[in-house]
C-alpha cells in the first residue's frame, strides 16, 4: 500500500494512466471539497505574505526572487478570483495505490517499477509501513475515507482533481474488426469501422497527426487487416506511398493518374443505384447536376478566382440536364441503355449496352451558346481534350473490381490539379463504387486538407459523410493540416460527422486548439504534442483510449516509407 505524498508543479490530463500500465495496480482517489471561505482566507493570508516578502526583497535591493514571488502572486490571485467567481472550487485529494504480486520478488519488482514511473513525473509515493490495513480499506469501493498521513492530502483546483481521474479507458476494442495495437495497459485493441450501434453511429472516420507522426502506416495497416475481413477500399495516393503495399500486400490495382494523359474516367459518367429505402434502381439526375455545379464552382474558385455568378449556376445547370436529355436518360435505369453502338476502337458492340455519355467538351460546347457563360466557358478550356488539365475529357474505361483500389496522384504536381483530380475521381468512385456495389466500402482520402481549403470541395465531403452510412460507405478522412479543416465551417462538419477519431501526435502551435475542438479534456494539448510516432488516442464513440499502434512482422517491409517512423511502430 502506497500514498502519493509528493506531488508535480502540474498535474496534467491522465498523469496517472501510465501506473495501470504495470499490470495488478488499484488505484483509488479520494476527493473532498474544502468550504469557499476557508479557502478565500487562507489564499488572501498567502497573498497577503508573499506580497510582504516582495516589497522586502526590493527594499534589500535582491532581484533574485522577485519574478518567483510574482509568479506567484499571480498564481494566487488567479486562483482567488475564480472560486469568490464560482468558477472554481478548492479540493483535498488523496492517491491510495495498491500493487498485488505472486509472490514476494513480483511485488517489489512492481513497487520498484510504481516508484521510477512517478519519479519520471516528478512525484513520489511513500510506502505505508504499519498502516497497510488502514490503506487497503481506503482503496475498497466503500466510499469511506479514514486515512490521516501527514502529506498524503493536497489541495487541487477541480482541473487538477479531474486530471487524477482516468480519462482514458484501459480497455477499447470491437466484437469484430481488425487489430489495430494496444492500450496503455496493454489490452488488445480491435477496430471495426462498421460495428455499428452502440459502439459508432457511423463508419466514419478521422485521422490526423503531424508528418512523421505515423498517420499514414496507421491507414496502411487498416486498409490491409480489414480488407481481410471483407471490406473493399478506393484509396486516393497524393504522394504514391500506398502502391507497393497495394500491388505486393494486398492484392489490390493503382490506377495511375497524369496531366495530359486520359485517365479513363468521365465525371458526367451517370450509373443506376438502389435506393436505400425501397431497394430499387433508379437515376439520379439531379445529383449529377449538383455533383458538376460543385466541380465547375471549384475549378472557378481554383483556376479562375472567382465564384461563379448566378446566372452562371442557373445556365450551368440547364445545360448539364440538356445534356441528358439528348441521350433520353431520365430516372429510369432502361433509359441508360441502348441496342448496339460503334465502340471508340472501332468495333461495334451488339446487345444491350450502355450509352455514351456526354464529356466536359459537350458542356463546354452547350455554354458557348449563351453570351452569360463566355468567361466561365474560357476557364474550362484547360480541361478539355488535348490540354494539360484535360485527363477527365474522355470515356469511362475504368472498373473498380478489385478489393483495393489506390489513385496515384504522385505524378501531378501542381496543388490545385491534385485537388481538381482528387475531386473528380471522388465523385466518380461515389456513383460507381459507394452506390453500386453491395457489402462495406471505405474510401480514403489521404491529404485531405487540400478539399477543406476549398468551401465547393469541403462541402461536398460533408455530403458525402452524411451519405455514406446508408449505403454501407465509410469516409476515412486523415490530414496532417488539421487547421485547414478547422478555419471552416465545412471542414469542422466533416470532422464531427466522422464517429471515430485517429488523433495521433501534433505540432504544439495547433495541439490546444485540437484538443478544443474534438472536446478533449484539459491538459489534453501537452500529451498530444509530446506523443511518440505511432501513440494515438483512439476516440470511438463514447470510448476514448490512448492505443500504440502495432505493425507485425510481415507488415513492416510493406507499410513504411522511411524515416524515423519506422524505429518506432
Amino acid at each position: 500500500m502506497f500514498v502519493i505524498s509528493k506531488w508535480p508543479r502540474d498535474v496534467l490530463l491522465g498523469w496517472l494512466d501510465e501506473v495501470f500500465a504495470i499490470g495488478q495496480v488499484d488505484v483509488a482517489v479520494h476527493v473532498r471539497p474544502v468550504p469557499d471561505r476557508l479557502v478565500v482566507k487562507s489564499l488572501t493570508d498567502r497573498v497577503v505574505s508573499a506580497r510582504s516578502q516582495l516589497i522586502i526583497e526590493v527594499k534589500k535591493g535582491s532581484v533574485v526572487r522577485l519574478s518567483e514571488l510574482e509568479a506567484v502572486i499571480r498564481d494566487l490571485e488567479g486562483l482567488q478570483e475564480a472560486i469568490q467567481t464560482n468558477r472554481d472550487r478548492m479540493l483535498h485529494v488523496t492517491v491510495v495505490i495498491t500493487v498485488w504480486g505472486r509472490d514476494e520478488e513480483d511485488l517489489d519488482n512492481r513497487s520498484k517499477e510504481l516508484e521510477n514511473i512517478l519519479a519520471r513525473k516528478a512525484a513520489e509515493v511513500r510506502p505505508l509501513v504499519f498502516r497497510q490495513l488502514e490503506g487497503f480499506k481506503n482503496t475498497l469501493p466503500v466510499m469511506t475515507y479514514s486515512l490521516s498521513s501527514p502529506g498524503a492530502v493536497r489541495n487541487l483546483t477541480l482541473g487538477g482533481a479531474m486530471a487524477c481521474l482516468p480519462v482514458t479507458a484501459s480497455e477499447l476494442s470491437h466484437p469484430s474488426g481488425a487489430f489495430l495495437g494496444f492500450t496503455s495497459t496493454g489490452a488488445p485493441v480491435f477496430f471495426d469501422p462498421f460495428v455499428g450501434p452502440p459502439w459508432l453511429p457511423n463508419p466514419h472516420v478521422a485521422a490526423f497527426g503531424y508528418t512523421g507522426s505515423g498517420k499514414s502506416v496507421t491507414l496502411k495497416l487498416l486498409i490491409g487487416r480489414l480488407s481481410l475481413a471483407g471490406v473493399r477500399f478506393v484509396v486516393f495516393d497524393p504522394e504514391g506511398e500506398y502502391r507497393r503495399p497495394c500491388r505486393e500486400l494486398w492484392g489490390g490495382e493503382v490506377i495511375t493518374l497524369e496531366a495530359g494523359v486520359p485517365a479513363g474516367v468521365n465525371p458526367l459518367d451517370l450509373l443506376p443505384e438502389k435506393d436505400p429505402d425501397t431497394g430499387r434502381e433508379v437515376v439520379n439526375v439531379a445529383d449529377k447536376v449538383a455533383d458538376v455545379r460543385a466541380l465547375v464552382a471549384t475549378i472557378a474558385r481554383g483556376f479562375g478566382g472567382r465564384e461563379l455568378t448566378p446566372q452562371e449556376v442557373s445556365l450551368l445547370e440547364a445545360a448539364v440536364r440538356e445534356l441528358y436529355s439528348e441521350r433520353g436518360v431520365t430516372s429510369d435505369p432502361e433509359s441508360l441503355y441502348e441496342r448496339g453502338r460503334a465502340l471508340p476502337d472501332g468495333s461495334f458492340a451488339v446487345g444491350r449496352v450502355l450509352k455514351r455519355m456526354p464529356r466536359l467538351s459537350d458542356l463546354a460546347a452547350k455554354l458557348e451558346r449563351w453570351p452569360e457563360t463566355k468567361d466561365l466557358r474560357l476557364i474550362l478550356d484547360p480541361f478539355l481534350e488535348g490540354s494539360s488539365l484535360g485527363m477527365f475529357d474522355c470515356e469511362t474505361d475504368k472498373e473498380l473490381d478489385a478489393p483495393v483500389v489506390v489513385f496515384d496522384l504522385s505524378r501531378i504536381k501542381d496543388e490545385f490539379t491534385k485537388l481538381y483530380a482528387m475531386f473528380v475521381v471522388l465523385t466518380w468512385c461515389w456513383h460507381r463504387f459507394a452506390l453500386r456495389h453491395a457489402g462495406k466500402k471505405m474510401v480514403v482520402l489521404d491529404e485531405a486538407w487540400m478539399f477543406a481549403k476549398w468551401p465547393d470541395s469541403a462541402k461536398f465531403l460533408e455530403t458525402l459523410a452524411r451519405r455514406g452510412r446508408k449505403h454501407r460507405t465509410g469516409l476515412v478522412v486523415a490530414s496532417q493540416h488539421i487547421e485547414e479543416f478547422l478555419a471552416r465551417e465545412e471542414g469542422r462538419a466533416v470532422i464531427s460527422s466522422c464517429a471515430t477519431r485517429i488523433i495521433l501526435g501534433q505540432n504544439p502551435t495547433v495541439a490546444r486548439e485540437v484538443a478544443e475542438a474534438f472536446r478533449l479534456p484539459a491538459g489534453a494539448e501537452e500529451r498530444l504534442a509530446g506523443y511518440a510516432n505511432g501513440l494515438c488516442l483512439l476516440v470511438a464513440g463514447n470510448q476514448m483510449a490512448e492505443v500504440q499502434v502495432e505493425c507485425l512482422p510481415y507488415e513492416r517491409q510493406f507499410v513504411f516509407t522511411g524515416g524515423a517512423e519506422s524505429a518506432q511502430l
